[in-house]
């Protein structure tokens, strides 16, 4: 056993579903020995800087340098699957923020409507993973047809194999392995955590309690079956996914494609428009001056036009 880099995290920054910080999941990662990380919000990148500087501050105690990638969990309106992405580069990140920035404005407030045909359009530089949403019974029905849209789009496409412990774990793998061989995907062991640790199970019934608006004696198969939805350690990751050893090893494949950190991002002040004059500074102050003429036509009052003056000093 090499390694093994869990990528489908969910943290508390996907409202009321999981029962963990950004940073606690990240700790634990260090602490069972996992090769790397990824974390994946629900359409949002909100907890990503803090899985990020608990992993710097981690690496420079001492306690191991963990790799985390940071990315988001798309869930649309449109019936599609879940997908998982993170962007390879710099550009793949400016893809990835416009493509939640579209989902958020046409949204009301706290809300974010995407559709596949959004991502679609975005997907240059998003290695992608899909989230199977079939149940044992039904057919794969359009993951195959997906899978095809996504892998012409973003040039590669991953599979996720989730291991849910419902007892048909392993007859559901290989028939996610037979899909991802007829497709061109590469299949991806995943336990998708929700917690860091199975202690937080009761606080994540709770949470899920308060998300679907019911008690804990009244929700049912509502809340998690069990308490495995928490990150492993790679050996134990190695002996569920023992019939495809691949889809293990892939985990640290796709961490190697991904180049982009959060300290690839930079503040990029904007270019001063001064045509017409000497300097910016010259541009702005006669601008400004401007504005204040119309803003007060009678003539600019005293009080304004000295605290005008300071702020263009400064």
């Amino acid at each position: 056993m090499s390694g093994f880099a869990e990528l489908c995290v969910t943290t508390n920054f996907s409202f009321l579903r999981s029962g963990s910080h950004p940073e606690e999941m990240v700790e634990q990662a260090a602490a069972l020995g996992l090769t790397g990380i990824g974390i994946a919000d629900r359409n949002t990148l909100a907890g990503v800087v803090r899985a990020h500087v608990k992993a710097k501050a981690l690496k420079e105690e001492g306690k191991g340098e963990l790799r985390v990638i940071v990315g988001s969990r798309l869930v649309f309106r449109d019936g599609v699957s879940d997908l998982i992405v993170y962007p390879k580069d710099r550009a793949g990140y400016a893809n990835l923020t416009r493509l939640l920035t579209i989902g958020n404005r046409r949204a009301p407030k706290g809300e974010c409507w995407l559709d596949f045909a959004d991502y679609l359009a975005h997907a240059e530089g998003l290695q992608t993973i899909l989230i199977p949403a079939f149940a044992l019974g039904d057919e794969p029905y359009a993951l195959g047809g997906y899978l095809q849209e996504i892998k012409q789009a973003a040039g590669e496409v991953w599979l996720a194999a989730p291991f849910r412990y419902s007892g048909e774990d392993r007859r559901r793998i290989r028939r996610l392995r037979q899909l991802a061989t007829q497709t061109g995907a590469r299949l991806l062991a995943t336990t998708e955590p929700l917690m860091h640790h199975g202690a937080r199970r009761p606080l994540l019934d709770v949470v899920t309690c308060i998300r679907e608006k019911t008690k804990l004696s009244e929700a049912g198969a509502q809340l998690t079956k069990n308490a495995e939805r928490q990150l492993k350690p790679p050996e134990e990751i190695a002996r569920l996914f023992r019939d495809v050893p691949e889809a293990v090893a892939e985990s640290l494949g796709f961490l190697d494609g991904v180049s982009f950190s959060m300290d690839d991002l930079r503040y990029e002040y904007p270019e001063e428009a001064s045509s017409g004059y000497s300097t910016p500074q010259e541009a702005l102050e006669a601008r400004s001056w401007a504005g204040a003429a119309k803003r007060y036509p009678e003539g600019v009052p005293e009080k304004v036009r000295a605290s005008l003056t300071r702020e263009l000093e400064i």
